[in-house]
């Protein structure tokens, strides 16, 4: 097990109830791992591996799951999420239940389930990035307001981002022919659903060998507008949210933009390369 220690209020607690809830399912605890400030999950996850365990789970947000997920690609060992953060949108797009014991369950007795992963310049992601409004998003979201609120705390920072204006933006995929956008924000996503079950990119599914493009536009309040009835229609609203397919998609801005890796911010570029890498995880879902 890997936990993010700062996502878990009682962590002997949470410990005992886990080793109590593997042993009535025959499993053994074999290693508890602890994140650090330096390691998000990522190197504790590939040491693990040594012991050549038959199921690593993970306890945090989606930045751990994502550090995690990152060691565990093309091992063929699952990946079992507990989610404990703050979004947790990989375990709402893939059925993983909220509550402990019953994320715990799915990870010991689950179906595994191999899914695409993303790669983005040199960072995997399994969820969603993006560049623009998402990231600044993340970026100028309030910890204490996360930590008290859940993922409302975002709304104060996507309105400032949405106050920021659109910037122009060329793009194309699988080496197509260029395309200029104004746009607030590109999201590319493996699986559709933002918070509260919205879907931003509804054909998105992480079995698919593709990764899902939104491009969210609109100027002013009638453009922000339509831009949030696109949303919640279903990545419908022309001009706001023009959803579209690839394996490869190339951006490039005139200026640095800001971008996320599955609710990490990890940078500002001028051009970004997102590619799919069809089948690389496994992962434990509901049956």
């Amino acid at each position: 097990m890997v936990v993010h220690p700062g996502t878990v209020d009682d962590l002997d607690g949470f410990r005992h109830r886990l080793q109590h809830q593997m042993g009535e399912s025959g499993w053994e605890l074999s290693r508890w791992l602890q994140t650090t400030a330096s390691d998000a999950g990522t190197e504790v996850a590939a040491r693990a591996l040594d012991d050549e365990p038959d199921l690593i789970m993970v306890c945090g947000g989606d930045g751990t799951v994502n550090a995690v997920a990152t060691a565990l690609a093309h091992t063929d060992v699952p990946l079992g999420i507990v989610p404990t953060g703050t979004g947790n949108l990989l375990g709402r797009n893939l059925g993983i239940p909220p509550v402990a014991r019953d994320a715990i369950d799915v990870a010991l007795n689950g179906a595994a389930q191999r899914v695409d992963m993303g790669w983005l310049g040199e960072h995997r992601f399994v969820g969603m990035a993006g560049m623009g409004l998402d990231a600044v998003m993340v970026r100028d979201a309030s910890y204490r307001l996360k930590k008290r609120l859940g993922w409302p705390a975002y709304v104060p920072a996507a309105v400032k981002g949405l106050l920021s204006g659109s910037r122009e933006l060329r793009f194309r995929c699988d080496g197509g022919p260029w395309t200029r956008r104004r746009v607030v924000g590109v999201v590319v996503g493996n699986m559709g659903q933002l918070q509260g079950g919205v879907p931003l990119l509804p054909a998105a599914d992480p079995t698919d060998g593709l990764l899902d493009l939104a491009l969210l536009g609109g100027e002013g309040l009638t453009g922000w507008l339509r831009m949030l009835r696109g949303i919640v229609a279903g990545g419908e609203g022309r001009g706001a949210v023009e959803p579209s397919q690839f394996r490869r998609l190339e951006l490039r801005s005139r200026k640095p933009r800001p971008f996320e890796v599955d609710g990490d911010l990890r940078g500002e570029a001028r051009s970004l390369t997102i590619e799919v890498d069809p089948g690389a995880l496994v992962v434990k879902v509901p049956r």
